[in-house]
């Protein structure tokens, strides 16, 4: 597989869940039961912790699901993350996560899905990575309907950097990979489920009804990251400016934003050097003024920029 290297940031107020395996014990069965994750299928070496299973290293430790034989035609890891946000909370959960799929060797093929469940555990959608010859590609899942092509394909042998974001509020998600639009503004889920981020899954689906008939194919899962994000006013202005002594500027804060404000007097070249003009980490829904006390101004340009808190 080649090697794509996706940067997991410190701790930030948004983050729900993040690892890149190091912290676990490479060898088979060392990955469900161990720092809180869960699973099936458990002692006979159909998941576990890799060492190196990219040439050079790259990644360190990853995580695998498949190749061997399993006790059951459906296997998956998973780890609860139990987020369901009140009124307040940062609406939507983003993951990011690298993952690959090795192809089989023998006569059968699979399928390895990225499934999402909420707290009491009812499956309520998914991204299915179909490894099978008549239906390859990716497919999306709502819990109910016949499921979806997405008509973009995985390379097998590959890294890829699969990533999506899921509003809770509205029921609504999208999915790239490698920054490829799988599908946007979607409907989550079509079930009747409460809709909250209970669990993320690793899943492993035999095409076959018997184990003996299972693919020696099988899924790499690398670094992964699962976080809260704010659901910006769009679009994001300034709400007034006023001028006396000083100028004010005032526009919307929101829970889960960082504010800067950056000024220019020609607006050729723009600076954010004035006395605090930073406005990090913004925990509660509120208007947010700004006083701009440089004496003598006779004209000046200014702009909000807004990021994500980190």
């Amino acid at each position: 597989m080649a090697s794509v290297t996706l940067a997991v940031g410190p701790v930030g107020a948004g983050l729900l869940y993040r690892t890149d395996f190091e912290d676990f014990t490479a060898g088979d069965d060392h990955w469900a039961n161990v720092n809180g994750w869960i699973g099936n299928s458990t002692g006979v070496g159909v998941h576990g912790i890799d060492q190196d299973a990219i040439a050079g290293g790259a990644l360190g430790r990853t995580a695998f699901i498949g190749f061997k034989q399993p006790s059951a035609t459906f296997v998956f890891v998973a780890k609860p993350i139990n987020y369901a946000p009140l009124a307040g909370d940062l609406p939507l959960v983003r993951v990011e996560t690298l993952l690959g799929i090795q192809d089989s060797s023998n006569a059968y093929r699979d399928s390895f899905c990225v499934g999402i469940y909420n707290k009491t555990g009812s499956r309520l959608a998914g991204i299915r990575f179909d490894n099978r010859i008549a239906t390859y590609g990716i497919w999306r899942a709502d819990g109910i309907n016949p499921e979806y092509d997405t008509g973009v394909v995985f390379y097998r042998g590959e890294i890829h950097l699969l990533s999506f974001t899921i509003n809770l509020t509205t029921n609504l998600w999208s999915a790239e990979l490698n920054g490829i639009p799988l599908f946007k503004n979607v409907q989550f889920t079509a079930t009747s489920s409460a809709v909250n981020f209970g669990m993320l899954a690793y899943e492993w689906r035999l095409g076959s009804t018997l184990t003996t008939n299972h693919g020696d194919n099988w899924m790499l899962i690398a670094d992964t990251v699962v976080r809260s994000a704010p659901l910006g006013i769009d679009p994001f202005r300034i709400s007034s400016l006023a001028r006396s002594a000083s100028t004010t500027l005032t526009w919307p804060g929101q829970n889960g934003f960082d504010y800067q404000i950056e000024y220019s007097d020609t607006l050729g070249t723009w600076h954010n050097d004035l006395s605090q003009s930073a406005f990090p980490s913004v925990l509660v829904d509120q208007p947010i003024q700004f006083q701009d006390t440089t004496p003598g101004l006779t004209r000046r340009f200014y702009r909000v920029l807004r990021t994500e808190t980190p």
